[in-house]
């Protein structure tokens, strides 16, 4: 291993297999994307609809992650890293945050850029919750 990837690369990679959270009015988002005039922006864009919130900020595609990839890769191995970063995610949230449940997604359709991994509040989606 140690002839293909150096420990600095694989601790990069744990941060984003394990990643830090923010906790905005009670939204859960990846600490690395979190901006608090865009959550303001989407929240009343939005009507108040937190999950929905999340769900738009905690997009994470693939291409962006690795588009400083020179080499050609195959779309294979992007939608298997969003298969495995969402699987990770899973397991961390449902360890951080006991008490809530998530909905982690991954997407590959036409309309995204590439594999796309996101996460939000499953309870209550589509409605407004207390902040």
């Amino acid at each position: 291993m140690s002839a293909i990837c150096k420990p600095e690369d694989c601790l990069l990679f744990c941060r984003l297999l394990f990643p830090d959270f923010f906790i905005s009015q009670g939204a859960i988002f990846l600490n690395a994307k979190y901006d608090h005039e865009v959550f303001l922006v989407w929240l009343k864009k939005l009507d108040g609809d937190i999950s929905a919130v999340e769900k738009i900020m905690n997009h994470t595609h693939m291409y962006d992650v690795f588009s400083g990839c020179t080499d050609e890769v195959d779309d294979v191995v992007f939608e298997q890293l969003a298969d495995t970063i969402a699987f990770s995610w899973r397991l961390v949230l449902k360890d951080k945050f006991p008490g809530c449940n998530f909905s982690v997604e991954v997407s590959n359709s036409d309309q995204d850029y590439g594999p796309t991994v996101t996460f939000y509040q499953s309870i209550g989606y589509g409605e407004k919750r207390d902040r």
